[in-house]
C-alpha cells in the first residue's frame, strides 16, 4: 500500500512515490499481444524490496505466452545451482478467486519421489509441491508450514504462485507478475500474513502472482476515469452525436473543465480520488474486495498457462548433475 491506502500487489502499481534510475530501472519489451516489463528496484523502499520484478501483460489468454514465462522463470533459477526446488500453491482452493496456486499445482509434475537413475536419464531436477492452504484452515502460519519442508528435504530454492490484488480493473487476469524477492500472503486486501522470503526461509524465493480482484474504490475511481474519457471524447464536435462506447480521451481536461463535469472530484488526482473513496467506503464496511464475473474461466485458463511451462515439465541441467 502507498500514502493514499491504495490497495496492490504489483510493481507496477507502485511507483507514484518512487523515481526512475534513482530506486529503479525499467526494461520494456513489446509483442503484438503483450508486453513485458521488467522492475530492477535499487534498494528496499516502504513499498518494494529490492529485487527484480517482471510483469507480462496480455490481451487475451493463450497458450504461447507460457514460453516466454518460462525463460524469465530460467533466468531467475539459473542464478542457484542447479536447486531441489519446492513449488508452493498458496491460497483456498475452495475460494475461486484464491485458487491460482491450488490449481497450478493440480497438474504440475513433481519428480522428488522418482528413481534417481530415472531422473539422471531424463535430466529432471528434484521437484517437490506443496498446497498448504490458509491459515483458518490450519491454524498455523503458511511460513511454518513451508518452513518445516524445506529444513526435513533441504531445499534450495522456494518457488511461491499466489493470486494478487490489482488497481486496475483491465489487469484481472491479464498479468502475470514474477519476482525472485518472494511474497507477502493476503497483504493486497488487508490480510497480512508472515512474508515469504529469504530471510525466513533461509532460502531464496522466487513469486509468481496472478491478479484477481480489486477493491471497490479502485472501481469506483476507474468509472470516475470513464467518465472523463467520455466527457473529453465529446469535445471534439464531430464526435457529441456518437451513441456507443468511447475510445480513451487522449487529451487532457482542464481544471476548470473537470470541475465542470464532476465537481470538486473531479479536480482531484487518481490516487488522491482513491484515498477519498477509501475513506469513504471503509468505514461503512463498503469498500468490498470484488473478482470479475468471469473468474472461474480465468482461473482455469491462467492456472493452465503456468502447469504446462517447460520449466515445470524438464528442468534440464545445462552442465553437471544434482541428484
Amino acid at each position: 500500500m502507498n500514502k493514499y491506502n491504495t490497495h496492490s500487489d504489483l510493481a507496477k502499481e507502485s511507483l507514484e512515490l518512487l523515481k526512475e534510475g534513482k530506486h529503479y530501472k525499467r526494461f520494456i519489451e513489446k509483442m503484438d499481444n503483450f508486453s513485458i516489463e521488467t522492475y530492477e528496484f535499487l534498494e528496499d523502499t516502504d513499498y518494494l524490496k529490492k529485487g527484480k520484478y517482471i510483469e507480462i501483460f496480455f490481451k487475451e489468454s493463450f497458450m504461447s505466452i507460457s514460453q516466454h514465462v518460462t525463460r524469465l522463470l530460467k533466468e531467475m533459477i539459473d542464478q542457484n545451482d542447479y536447486p531441489r526446488i519446492l513449488i508452493i500453491g498458496l491460497g483456498n482452493p475452495y475460494l475461486t478467486s484464491d485458487a491460482i496456486g491450488p490449481r497450478t499445482l493440480r497438474d504440475i509434475r513433481v519428480t522428488h519421489y522418482l528413481d534417481d537413475g530415472l531422473k539422471l536419464e531424463n535430466h529432471y531436477y528434484d521437484i517437490l509441491s506443496l498446497t498448504p492452504g490458509v491459515m483458518y484452515q490450519t491454524g498455523v502460519e503458511t511460513v511454518e508450514v513451508i518452513q518445516a519442508m524445506v529444513d526435513q528435504f533441504q531445499i534450495d530454492l522456494v518457488i511461491a504462485i499466489d493470486a494478487l490484488c490489482a488497481r486496475d480493473y483491465q489487469k484481472l487476469g491479464h498479468v502475470i507478475q514474477i519476482n525472485n524477492v518472494g511474497i507477502h500472503p493476503g497483504s493486497g486486501i488487508g490480510n497480512h500474513r508472515q512474508a515469504i522470503q529469504e530471510e525466513t526461509l533461509g532460502c531464496p524465493v522466487i513469486a509468481i502472482g496472478v491478479p484477481t480482484v480489486i477493491y471497490a474504490s479502485s472501481i469506483v475511481r476507474d468509472v470516475f476515469q470513464l467518465m472523463k474519457d467520455y466527457f473529453g471524447d465529446a469535445l471534439d464536435i464531430k464526435n457529441k452525436l456518437k451513441i456507443g462506447k468511447r475510445k480513451k480521451y487522449e487529451g487532457e481536461l482542464s481544471a476548470s473543465q473537470q470541475q465542470y463535469l464532476l465537481g470538486h472530484v473531479g479536480s482531484l488526482e487518481q490516487e488522491e480520488l482513491e484515498s477519498l473513496l477509501y475513506e469513504i467506503l471503509t468505514p461503512v464496511d463498503r469498500n468490498f474486495v470484488m473478482s470479475d464475473k468471469q473468474i472461474d474461466e480465468t482461473v482455469e485458463k491462467v492456472s493452465a498457462i503456468l502447469s504446462i511451462l517447460d520449466l515445470f515439465h524438464i528442468f534440464e541441467y545445462i552442465q553437471g548433475e544434482r541428484l
